[in-house]
């Protein structure tokens, strides 16, 4: 059963933890099963990727970022060089999901916030997602623009280039 993490079923921004992960983290299989109940197979897909070893997160310009709002799970993220641009370097935006009773409390914006911070630190000039239609004001409010002419992705975001 999901409950808000506050009355007004939302959560302290202050209290809102990402980290970068190297393992699948405690809580994956409750955050998998909320998604199922939303209708969203990504988290299940990350799961047996992980176990099969073809996707971990762990090759250059990788990374994956959970939230957590206190000791609970209640998001993931993660960002990979593009697989559908492979002459060009360019990062992308995967399995970005949030548990329902913790959505508007700024836990996707801070993981977006995450991966664009770690993109720019390994020289992507821009971020790209495919987003299914409900998601798209969504990622415009991190920054993301409509993509026009891009394959495979529905949202492009620049990024500045690194610091030197």
């Amino acid at each position: 059963m999901l409950r808000p993490l506050r009355p007004d079923g939302g959560a302290s921004r202050a209290a809102i933890r990402i980290e970068r992960i190297v393992t699948l983290p405690e809580g994956i299989e409750d955050l998998a099963a909320d998604a199922l109940g939303d209708g969203q197979r990504m988290l299940q897909v990350l799961c047996e990727d992980w176990h099969a070893g073809t996707l971990r997160f762990d090759g250059w310009g990788d990374a994956l970022f959970a939230a957590h709002l206190g000791t609970a799970l209640v998001g993931l993220c993660g960002l990979t060089r593009d697989p559908y641009l492979p002459d060009e370097v360019v990062g992308r935006v995967r399995r970005l999901y949030v548990l329902r009773a913790a959505r508007r409390a700024g836990v996707g914006r801070a993981l977006v916030q995450a991966v664009a911070e770690q993109a720019v630190g390994c020289g992507y000039p821009r971020l790209r997602v495919r987003a299914p239609v409900a998601a798209f004001a969504f990622y415009e409010s991190c920054g993301f623009l409509r993509a026009v002419g891009e394959k495979a992705a529905t949202h492009v975001r620049p990024l500045p280039a690194p610091a030197a």
